[in-house]
């Protein structure tokens, strides 16, 4: 498989000339020409991961494509299809297995909106906007958020020591400046590197193998 950081907190994750996204965006960064997109997953309604505008543009050139996204998303684009923690979901040679519920709160005891995370094949995990344990142990690659107003990097280092994948890639890191990265990712790398754990500290348009 090969995986490809997109921007701010996107992924997409080829096998067998199929395509699956997540949380694909555009702010600075153009998404790259991706063949056969079969599904794209998005976590929850906030602007930095659903674009309506995109997401129609890319069904229009993958008009085959599923969409799913949590319940309060589904509205906001027609044909997306509503997905819950705890479903699993089966296209095209990928396997999709969805967990969690809330968004993590900006303001204590506020849940800005429903968030769902997803685990691909087994090996991949992508969180979304929220620091709930996959339902899967030590997988094979951990999205890990590095910055938000919800998060802080404490939390992120107990998430991947919670975790214990194999590999780490810093995702929801938009919103720092280039210099605000290097010590956010320090942080991280240090956990990473006393836990045996691989740091991928990819930019957009960068991938990964596994």
């Amino acid at each position: 498989m090969k995986i490809t950081k997109l921007e701010h907190s996107g992924l997409a994750i080829e096998k067998d000339h199929k395509t699956i996204l997540c949380d694909p965006v555009e702010f600075k960064t153009v998404l790259p020409p991706f063949d056969n997109i079969v599904a794209i997953v998005i976590t929850h309604k906030h602007s930095d991961h659903f674009q309506p505008e995109l997401l129609m543009r890319l069904r229009t050139n993958n008009p085959t494509v599923e969409i799913f996204g949590p319940a309060d998303t589904t509205p906001l684009l027609t044909g997306t299809v509503t997905i819950r923690g705890g479903e699993t979901r089966e296209l095209n040679g990928f396997k999709l297995d969805f967990f969690g519920k809330d968004h993590a709160p900006v303001i204590t005891n506020q849940i800005p909106c429903e968030n769902i995370g997803v685990v691909i094949d087994d090996e991949i995990v992508h969180p979304g906007d929220a620091f709930i344990a996959p339902p899967i142990e030590k997988p094979k690659l951990l999205c890990v958020p590095v910055s938000a107003p919800w998060c802080k990097i404490s939390e992120s280092v107990e998430y991947v020591t919670k975790v214990r994948p194999e590999i780490v890639i810093p995702v929801h890191d938009a919103v720092l400046s280039d210099l605000g990265k290097t010590f956010s990712i320090s942080w991280l790398e240090s956990t990473c590197t006393t836990l045996g754990i691989k740091l991928n500290n990819l930019a957009p348009g960068a991938f990964i193998e596994l």
